[in-house]
């Protein structure tokens, strides 16, 4: 018979190794840096060489945040000087939204 594996183990484990990644640095940074009005409207996607590459809910966003990259990146070495990000790229993609529970 096989053996189950409790899903909960699988993903608190996978959990576990992102948030102590470089990759899961960068995600935690890019929040603290950013600011919540654009968190709110941007998503980070992926870290590859240095690049984090960040999807926003619109071009005009995307645009804003390419001028506003070096003000950013100061931000993210102020809050940690070994960040692994060292560049930033804005894409238009379908943020990540919190479902509404409310349904009144």
């Amino acid at each position: 018979m096989a053996e189950f594996t409790r899903l909960g183990d699988i993903v608190s484990a996978a959990l576990g190794r992102v948030a102590g990644s470089d990759e899961g640095r960068a995600y935690r940074a890019w929040a603290r840096a950013a600011g919540g009005d654009v968190v709110a409207v941007t998503r980070p996607r992926r870290l590859a060489r240095g690049v984090l590459t960040v999807e926003c809910e619109s071009s005009t966003w995307a645009n804003e945040l390419t001028y506003l990259t070096p003000v950013i990146l100061a931000r993210l070495r102020a809050d940690d000087p070994q960040t692994p990000v060292t560049d930033l790229r804005f894409v238009v993609g379908r943020p990540y939204r919190a479902l509404d529970t409310d349904d009144d």
